[in-house]
């Protein structure tokens, strides 16, 4: 994929993609980008279906248009950003099940989970659902990983749920069958 096409009738994130200074983040400029890269972010970007990658050993978020709604008052800003930078207060929880997709090179999928998103003023609880697919290099090592959701329930029932949420501190502690969402 040319990269001059690279973010052609990508949306409003397409276009925000354009104009990111690429060349002063870890991820560097669309030029430099892999194919696997480019090939992954087109496919992305042209979705309807709320998706988002994360790239490199860091994680650096890249979006949709249909995923903008999670990224609440988030967006534009977390564009280009460490996913733990962006999401601190469910970084315990994302982190393993996206390091152990890498580690294993084996996809997952999320299920009925609760997350807190900060919109505007607001903290909402969302429901959701999503599986992280790795991203092969042509060596069969994984460069990143593309999320896509599955569900959006917004909000729970019409009122707050307390749930208790495990955290997990290493990818080993995340049993195979909760990854694949059983």
């Amino acid at each position: 994929m040319d990269p001059k096409e690279l973010f052609v009738n990508g949306g409003e994130t397409g276009q925000l993609m354009h104009i990111c200074q690429w060349e002063n983040n870890t991820i560097g400029s669309p030029d430099t980008w892999p194919p696997h890269l480019r090939t992954c972010v087109r496919i992305m970007l042209t979705s309807v279906q709320p998706m988002f990658i994360w790239w490199g050993p860091q994680f650096i978020h890249l979006y949709n248009d249909a995923f903008i709604p999670f990224a609440g008052k988030g967006h534009p800003s977390i564009m280009g950003r460490p996913a733990a930078e962006i999401w601190p207060d469910e970084w315990t929880r994302l982190a393993p099940v996206a390091t152990a997709a890498v580690a294993e090179n084996a996809g997952s999928f999320i299920k009925s989970s609760f997350f807190l998103m900060k919109k505007e003023e607001d903290v909402e609880d969302i429901s959701y659902a999503f599986s992280y697919s790795p991203i092969l290099n042509p060596d069969d090592i994984v460069d990143g990983l593309l999320g896509v959701y599955n569900n959006y329930l917004n909000p729970i029932m019409g009122h707050h749920v307390d749930r208790e949420v495990p955290v997990v501190e290493h990818p080993d502690d995340v049993a195979l069958n909760t990854r694949l969402g059983k």
